[in-house]
């Protein structure tokens, strides 16, 4: 009986104040009746604690400090009472609470301790918003892998509770970590869930919720303008709730994309105002949010003194709360509007802070993915632990049905031996097709088993790769950043002592030294991109492509490049392209790719030939040699794949060559002239990307030919 009270009771107010929060027409007014409510009801019984709690749910986004002292209240009156349904939904709004002033410590213990107690009085309600809140708090905090954890459990509770709301809200989220973790076709499924569950369940604040998903996505993307119109999806949903702290959050974000448009007027309007709303409502996170729109938004006007002054407040505000990234970003604007100004030195030391934080948020970024990869490489190999014991568990018992009916054979064979003969001649050979039918499957089992640690391996690996990668570029950036600085400071130092005369040889050898360090930094970068790009998971979709003006663009794009690199050398140019080819599902950016590298691998042959043949007319050589290369396609007769050819009559590869092409960082280009990268990665996205295949032919002397076939 007294289990009873405790879920009626917090039934009751998570009706009540939910369907407040939500946004219902109850709102201010409601809080006015609730606090009227309290005050007329003193007594300390479990209709107090409800009470105090359902108005502290109402306070808790315009009014939060007084939110919190009645979710206290209600929290001490309800340990006094022993009343666990009334301390669960004290401890969740006390974590809500803290989540929102950034105390991440104080809010997962309070979450933590609601979770536990929701789950103990069978409040399946309560542990999914407990849930979603210790999502939000990993989330926060980079624990990407804790967040992911939390949120499938709570998704899992919400479709089991057919949930819309929060199907809404958990979808969202997994959308939202998606995009943190550069997932951007993951990320666009779960938020179009989100959305498509938020408004299937009519809640306001869950559409909001997946508007503002979106847009971080379209942020992520570079799409500034689509962006901006999903935050003000969200800001309206605000604003029909009245939620000055929801409010305030989405006009930043609206002002930032605003600026990134270019749209400085409209900006700085937006920015002045949220800071007005964010110092009256005491936010402090907001404040610097919003110091940092205006000192890009000045800086990008060219009010440089506006800039450093917001910016230099920004700065300060966050290295106070340990807000790594806008720390970042305070610093780059900093430098960048000193170096403006002519204090190099200044800027300098700016710019030193920039790239401390810059490398910083990289190496975390990239340990949060790596233990995400672990998280999700641990949750296939419990799915297939889980599937083959289903699959064992299937068969004992189909075992056990086939021995049931055996004895039931026997016992009714009882009654005469011919019966009984034919019953036992049947059951053998049943049982043989059985064992031999289990045998099989267990071997299945055994295979697919060693596929998924292949599997998790080559996964791990790839993304140790990219992790390699990562931290070879962090240096070579600063590297290449440094130089430019540098180089600014010569220029400076070559302006002011233009008239003196003093060190000008000394410092033109030395900006020409840093212009060297730069370009060689460049180069390396090319090789860590092709790297990355060897590693790189997932793959963008396919598109209906004209392959031949693919193919063409692509020639003419090598052909000029050969050109610039080499203003004396020609080639004949010849495309034989079939007219009925037709349009092809394939990656573009990828496939053009892989023809420009081939197109350029072709040039570079016929080049390194005519340099090597004897000058026409000598006796070495009968007709002079012309350089050419031919690109063809078709469609192959049985219309199931087409063919791209790219022929040259270049100085050809030997059997050895051959044989390693297609190998990781193997060149036969003289050294700084290639990374070895190129066909790999080709034979990578042909074959791995596209399920084509990519070979060879050639001929040392004569030329060479490579074929590439896709699917259609």
């Amino acid at each position: 009986m007294k289990n009873f009270w405790w879920r009626r009771g917090a039934v009751v107010l998570w009706l009540l104040g939910w369907q407040i929060a939500a946004g219902s027409p109850l709102q201010l007014p409601a809080a006015e009746r609730l606090r009227a409510e309290v005050q007329a009801h003193p007594r300390p019984d479990t209709a107090r604690v409800n009470r105090l709690s359902a108005l502290a749910l109402v306070l808790r986004n315009n009014a939060p400090d007084e939110s919190a002292a009645l979710f206290r209240a209600a929290l001490a009156l309800a340990q006094r009472l022993a009343y666990p349904g009334g301390m669960a939904e004290a401890q969740l709004g006390l974590g809500f609470y803290h989540r929102h002033r950034g105390e991440y410590g104080l809010a997962q213990a309070y979450s933590e301790k609601a979770n536990k107690t929701f789950t103990q009085t069978g409040n399946r309600r309560g542990q999914i918003r407990s849930l979603y809140n210790l999502t939000c708090i990993f989330l926060d905090q980079g624990q990407l892998a804790e967040s992911l954890q939390a949120n499938l459990a709570g998704l899992a509770l919400a479709d089991a509770e057919h949930d819309r709301k929060w199907q809404a809200f958990l979808n969202t989220q997994l959308g939202t970590t998606s995009t943190y973790l550069g997932e951007y076709a993951r990320a666009r499924r779960y938020l179009r869930e989100g959305l498509r569950w938020a408004v299937a369940s009519g809640n306001q604040p869950s559409v909001g919720h997946a508007y503002a998903g979106i847009g971080d996505l379209n942020r992520a993307l570079g799409q500034w303008a689509a962006a901006q119109r999903n935050y003000e999806q969200d800001a309206a949903s605000y604003q029909r709730m009245r939620d000055e702290g929801g409010i305030l959050y989405e006009d930043i974000n609206i002002g930032d994309m605003l600026e990134r448009q270019g749209k400085v007027p409209q900006a700085l309007a937006v920015g002045l105002r949220s800071l007005a709303r964010a110092s009256r409502l005491q936010k402090l996170g907001e404040v610097t949010r919003t110091q940092l729109l205006l000192a890009r938004t000045y800086l990008h006007a060219g009010r440089l003194d506006s800039a450093l002054w917001y910016g230099q407040r920004c700065l300060l505000a966050a290295q106070r709360s340990g807000a790594k990234s806008i720390s970042r970003d305070a610093s780059q604007v900093l430098s960048l509007a000193l170096a403006r100004r002519g204090r190099f030195e200044a800027a300098y030391r700016y710019e030193q802070l920039f790239g401390a934080y810059r490398d910083s948020l990289s190496t975390s970024a990239q340990q949060r993915k790596v233990a995400v990869v672990e998280f999700r490489a641990e949750l296939v190999r419990k799915q297939s632990q889980i599937s083959l014991l289903t699959r064992n568990e299937r068969l004992l018992r189909a075992r056990n049905r086939q021995q049931g009916w055996f004895l039931l054979g026997a016992l009714l064979g009882l009654a005469a031996v011919a019966g009984l003969s034919w019953s036992l001649w049947r059951n053998v050979g049943r049982r043989r097709r059985t064992n031999a039918l289990l045998q099989r499957q267990q071997d299945e089992l055994r295979q697919a088993q060693s596929q998924l640690v292949q599997a998790e391996k080559m996964a791990f690996l790839g993304e140790l790769t990219a992790g390699i990668a990562h931290e070879l570029q962090n240096p070579l950036t600063f590297m290449k950043s440094f130089a430019d600085v540098s180089t600014d400071l010569v220029e400076g130092i070559n302006g002011a002592r233009s008239g003196e005369g003093l060190g000008q040889d000394i410092l033109a050898g030395l900006k020409q030294n840093l212009q060297q360090i730069s370009q060689h930094g460049q180069r390396a970068s090319s090789i860590i991109k092709d790297m990355l790009a060897h590693s790189r998971s997932g793959a963008a979709p396919r598109q209906p492509t004209d392959l031949n003006a693919l193919v063409a663009e692509h020639l003419r794009l090598a052909h000029d490049a050969a050109q610039a690199a080499n203003p004396n050398f020609t080639a004949t140019l010849r495309q034989d392209l079939d007219p009925g080819l037709g349009l092809v599902n394939v990656v573009a950016p990828d496939l053009g790719r892989v023809l420009l590298n081939l197109c350029t691998n072709a040039l570079y042959a016929v080049r390194e030939r005519q340099q090597l043949a004897a000058p026409a007319g000598s006796e070495e050589d009968v007709a002079p040699y012309v350089p050419g290369v031919v690109v063809s396609t078709r469609r192959a007769v049985d219309g199931a794949a087409v063919e791209i050819r790219i022929r040259d009559n270049g100085t050809g590869m030997s059997e050895a060559v051959q044989a390693k092409i297609f190998h990781p960082f193997f060149t036969t280009k003289p050294v700084g002239e290639g990374t070895g990268l190129g066909l790999s990665l080709s034979h990578d996205i042909v074959t791995t990307g596209h399920g084509g295949t990519l070979r060879v032919e050639s001929r040392e002397g004569e030329g060479t030919e490579f074929v590439i076939s896709l699917p259609v």
